[in-house]
Formats: structure tokens, C-alpha cells, sequence
């Protein structure tokens, strides 16, 4: 769903502005985060990949997009030129009619944020207007801060009075219609004909454009498409083979076997028999990096494109069952029902978990609880592999950590001379000490680095002041910014800051910015990353191989 400002009730409501940022580098990667307020994002130059939750929108120059409060975004920017965009928080309020002086925050649900295609306006007149309200949101000046609150609501109506009046000679646009006739109506009969019809464009033009700007041809994106729909239907439902064929859009269901196993490497039976025992997990992310050791792809998951993005990517059409994993404990309700009614054979949760939901998952299936806050991981892991009969899997993998870890560890100390390193989390406008079992597994055990001086009375997830990380005597300080529009705003005005410019890891360049995942995750396969991940930031190398 594309939103934008429904222009029939603007004259209800008033805008406030939080947050103002433009961002231009060549590249750009802004990683999926949570848009506390709603967040209005324009391309002012380049191209780039926007996510919006779970969809991909190719952007040219001068696209605006609305992604609500509540959900995510991210941004990553085609080829090697400059990207800019630019990306501003706000609220919107309407009056409450009982009482003039209060004010209602409408959320995405109101009839302020309609689902719309979303046009372009020239993109000199965005560079011109957004640059004005940035400079006038970050001016010393009071009046000159309440003049950008004037000149965002103007860049609304602009955008507003500009909505619908769709440029039909945007090929991005063009292009983008395109791809979402695909993703909605695969199971139709889809000829390049037909396709580019819907965009607007010749055959033959249309054919060249979309290979030239995604990378691979109109048909091979219909395949990928159906090819994913097939994967969940055929291990979701008891569709035959026939069905299954049908309902992404193949007439032939042995042409459609043929196309499968050349796409796989194995027919659709075999795909069905291998993936045969339908293992469900509930409740955290962190879950998936106790069964990829395994080998095994679950049946049900929660996944997310912020709060699981490399699960979510890699293993997402091979999943037949999503389950929410927004920020892991809403929506539980919800999932169980969905669990409910696909049927799993069997059920991994987490221990922390409350009672109810126990005995909720105890009437689906069997059910085997995991605990992720553990020293024990290996035990937990052992207890889980021989729970699904994978004993001789988990101990080839754990025999391939050892290993791994060992080197890693000399690889380090031959380098990095046993640096005193420091994890913190940045979360709203505080940093908190961050020491998770897991980063103690990894970074103190495995990696044998040395703990900082932590000052009495400082423990996990304590708040920090400036003094106290000075006081810590870091060699090297690793950083994870919670990724929502909230703390990411404090960061970037904090983080040039001349007292945290001040501390001497930053000094000397030895501040690591870490993210989510895996430095959040709580599982086997995480902490591999992790001591990867950390190796090569305290080294400045990647561990096994020589630097040029």
C-alpha cells in the first residue's frame, strides 16, 4: 500500500514537524528503520531501492513516498553515483470538535493517509523547498525554526495539490505499475504485450528498459514471482502438483515441473518430500539461528525486513508461513491464530514467554521451549538437535565453531593485541552499557579481548554518561543505534558532538557503528556473525585473508 496526504480533509488538521535530515552519498544504504512519527521521503537525486515494510519501490528523482508511524522503511541507492534524499518526521492533528483547545494525533489509519500511485513533481522544485525547510528546521533562530514548520505544511500542499496529476511520461512510475500488475495478477495469462500495455510503452521499449533498470528480463521477473507463490502453496496447502500449477499461472503442470526443477535443482515432489516435517518457531527471530545449523528451513517464522532482514531476504519465498515479528511481543493473538490454522507438526518457542501463550501452542503441537538469554546456548542447542533428530548435524556444526572461533581468536591477538573493547546501545537519547550474554560469549571468551573498566554500579543496559565511557578506557568502542527515526535524530546531532567527538576511540577512529543483526540476535548461528563481524572491525582486515 503507496500513501499519500488526502487533500478532501487537509483543511481538518494541522502538521508539526519533528525531524528534518538530508542525506547525500554515492551508494546511499539507510537500513530498514521504525518511523515513530510518520516520515514523507523525496528523492532529490539518483535512484534508489525504497522499502517500504515488505515491498521494494524503485524511486527516480523527485519521488515522494509516506511511510506511516508504525511501520518501516529503508533506502539503498542504485550504482556507484550520488544519492540524495531527503526524509522529514512528522504528525498530523485534528481538532477535537468537543473542545477547541485540544488536538488528536491521527495515526495511518485516519482519513488523512490515503492509498495512492504516487506521481513525481519537477526535481529542482524539491531541491528548492526541501534544502529551505532543512536549513530553517536546524537555524539558531526560534522564528527561523517556526518558519519551517510554515514552509514543510507548504511543501504538503504543494505535494498534495500536485497528487494524482500523474506524469504518464515517467518511466519509473511506468515501471513500477508494471511490476505490481505482476506481483498482483501472476496466475493471469502475462505476455510482454500485455505488460507493457499496462506501463504504457511498446513492446519492444518496454522489454529493454525493464532489463536494463532491475536486471533481468519482463519473464524471468513473472517466473521468480510465481515460482515464490508455488513454493508457499505447495508447502502450505494439500494443493496437488495440478493446482498448485494452475494457481500461479502455468495451464502445463509438467511444463511447470520442468521450469521448477531447472530453477532448484530438484522436482516439486522432491521439494515437498525434503521439506516434509513442518517445524513452526514462535515468538523471537532469534529463533532461525538455532535451526539454519540444522539444516532446516521452517514452516512458520516470524520475519521482518528491519527486525529480521537477513532471515527475511534469504529464507522468505522458502517459508510458507510468515508470522508478525513486529518488535517480537505485539501481535501475538495473531499469530497463534495463523499458527492455528496452519497445522505444524512441531512447535519451537522461547522460554520467556508467557503461560497462556504456552498452552495455547501446547494444543497446536508439541512443543519444545528454548531459552535465549543462556550461557548454556551449546546445551540449548544440543537439547533442540536431538528434539528433532539432529544430533550428528549439531555437533558437525558445533566442531566447525570451535575451529573457526580458534582462528578467528589468533587472528585478533596477532593484530588487534588483545584491544579492551566496549559495547554500548544507543537507545532514544541515552547510551546504555550493553553487555548481552552473547557479546560476552563473543567478545571476552572467543575473541579474548579485554573487558573495560566498568565503573561501580555500572551493569547491563545501565545508562552511561559521557565521563563514565571515558572512565572505561576503551581501545576500540562498538556502537548500535537502535534504528528508529527517534533515536537515529538524537544520533546524528550527538554523535558531532565535541564531547563525544572528545572520547578517545573516536579520536582514533576506533568507534565501530554495529547493527541489528547480528548484534542483537541471541542464537548459534548469530554469534558466528558476530565474531566475524568483530574480528574484522578490530583488525581493519578480513580475517583469512591479506590486506593489498
Amino acid at each position: 500500500m503507496i500513501y499519500s496526504i488526502n487533500p478532501a480533509h487537509a483543511h481538518e488538521m494541522t502538521i508539526r514537524l519533528w525531524d528534518a535530515d538530508i542525506s547525500v552519498e554515492p551508494g546511499l544504504r539507510m537500513e530498514q528503520r521504525l518511523a515513530v512519527n510518520h516520515a514523507l521521503i523525496v528523492l532529490l537525486s539518483g535512484e534508489a531501492d525504497l522499502e517500504l515494510e515488505d515491498r521494494v519501490i524503485r524511486m527516480s528523482e523527485g519521488s515522494v513516498y509516506i511511510c506511516p508511524g508504525g511501520k518501516t522503511f529503508g533506502i539503498g541507492g542504485q550504482g556507484a553515483e550520488p544519492v540524495s534524499v531527503a526524509i522529514f518526521h512528522f504528525s498530523i492533528y485534528q481538532a477535537v470538535a468537543s473542545r477547541k483547545e485540544a488536538l488528536h494525533e491521527i495515526g495511518e489509519e485516519a482519513w488523512m493517509l490515503r492509498e495512492s500511485r504516487v506521481g513525481t513533481m519537477p526535481s529542482r522544485k524539491w531541491h528548492s523547498i526541501c534544502r529551505k525547510v532543512y536549513k530553517h528546521f536546524h537555524h539558531n533562530e526560534p522564528i527561523r525554526r517556526w518558519r519551517a514548520q510554515l514552509d514543510f505544511q507548504e511543501m504538503l500542499y504543494e505535494w498534495a495539490a500536485a497528487n494524482g496529476k500523474e506524469a504518464s511520461g515517467d518511466k519509473m512510475q511506468a515501471l513500477e505499475r508494471a511490476k505490481a500488475m505482476i506481483e498482483e495478477r501472476y496466475a493471469e495469462e502475462l505476455t510482454i504485450d500485455r505488460i507493457s500495455e499496462a506501463a504504457g510503452f511498446s513492446a519492444n521499449y518496454f522489454a529493454d528498459l525493464f532489463k536494463k533498470t532491475y536486471g533481468r528480463s519482463v519473464m524471468d521477473y513473472v517466473a521468480q514471482v510465481r515460482m515464490n507463490k508455488a513454493k508457499r502453496l505447495m508447502l502450505g496447502s494439500e494443493s496437488l502438483l495440478k493446482e498448485v500449477a494452475h494457481l500461479v499461472g502455468y495451464k502445463d503442470e509438467f511444463y511447470f515441473s520442468r521450469k521448477f526443477k531447472k530453477e532448484y535443482g530438484l522436482s516439486p515432489t522432491a521439494f515437498i518430500r525434503k521439506r516434509k516435517n513442518k517445524i513452526a518457531l514462535y515468538g523471537s527471530t532469534s529463533l532461525l539461528g538455532y535451526l539454519s545449523p540444522l539444516q532446516i528451513i521452517p514452516y512458520a517464522a516470524p520475519l521482518h525486513p528491519k527486525w529480521s532482514p537477513e532471515p527475511y531476504h534469504a529464507l522468505g519465498p522458502d517459508i510458507p508461513v510468515h508470522l508478525s515479528a513486529f518488535r517480537q511481543n505485539h501481535d501475538r493473538e495473531s499469530n497463534l491464530g495463523i499458527l492455528e490454522a496452519a497445522g505444524p507438526d512441531r512447535i519451537v518457542c522461547m522460554r520467556e514467554i508467557e503461560d497462556w501463550e504456552k498452552e495455547r501452542l501446547a494444543r497446536i503441537a508439541p512443543v519444545h521451549e528454548l531459552s535465549l538469554e543462556t550461557e548454556n546456548w551449546r546445551e540449548e542447542f544440543r537439547s533442540l538437535a536431538q528434539w528433532l533428530d539432529r544430533t550428528e548435524e549439531a555437533e558437525q556444526w558445533l566442531g566447525m565453531f570451535e575451529r573457526h572461533m580458534a582462528w578467528l581468536r589468533s587472528h585478533v591477538q596477532r593484530h588487534a593485541a588483545q584491544p579492551a573493547v566496549a559495547a554500548v546501545r544507543v537507545c532514544r537519547n541515552r547510551h546504555v552499557f550493553y553487555r548481552s550474554w552473547a557479546v560476552n560469549e563473543v567478545l571476552y571468551k572467543q575473541l579474548g579481548c579485554r573487558m573495560p573498566l566498568v565503573p561501580e554500579g555500572i551493569s547491563d543496559q545501565s545508562v552511561l554518561t559521557i565521563e563514565q565511557l571515558r572512565e572505561m578506557g576503551a581501545g576500540h568502542l562498538l556502537v548500535l543505534v537502535r534504528q528508529d527515526s527517534e533515536t537515529l535524530a538524537f544520533w546524528r546531532a550527538f554523535s558531532s558532538s565535541p564531547e563525544w567527538m572528545s572520547l578517545p576511540s573516536v579520536r582514533s577512529g576506533r568507534m565501530h557503528l554495529v547493527s541489528s543483526h547480528p548484534w542483537r540476535e541471541y542464537s548459534p548461528a548469530a554469534m558466528q556473525l558476530m565474531a566475524e563481524s568483530a574480528a574484522r572491525l578490530l583488525t581493519g582486515q578480513v580475517p583469512g585473508l591479506k590486506n593489498p
